[in-house]
């Protein structure tokens, strides 16, 4: 489930950090994934208070020629950009993190 979304710029350069609660994850300790975008060059959220805040059943993520993707809302879970992907990022970098 994602929990948090801060997207910012610094030096021209726009970053997202997406936090997901893991609450079945196998270290108890280590309960929250941070992905870290870094360089991004694309982005689209989109929710509305009918639905329930943000919980990923599927996803796609993979480099692509625009450089990495991130679907949390694909329409279909192949390794291509489709216009029918919901909630996207494409970035130059990324990193991950526990906390």
């Amino acid at each position: 489930m994602i929990t948090r979304f801060d997207v910012y710029i610094e030096d021209y350069v726009v970053f997202i950090d997406v936090y997901f609660s893991l609450p079945y994850h196998r270290f108890k300790d280590d309960k929250v994934l941070k992905l870290h975008f870094i360089g991004v060059t694309e982005y689209e959220f989109y929710w509305n208070n009918t639905f329930t805040f943000y919980t990923v059943e599927r996803y796609k993520f993979f480099k692509s020629e625009k450089g990495f993707y991130l679907s949390t809302d694909p329409y279909d879970e192949a390794e291509t950009t489709l216009e029918e992907d919901r909630d996207i990022i494409f970035c130059r970098e990324v990193e991950g993190y526990f906390i």
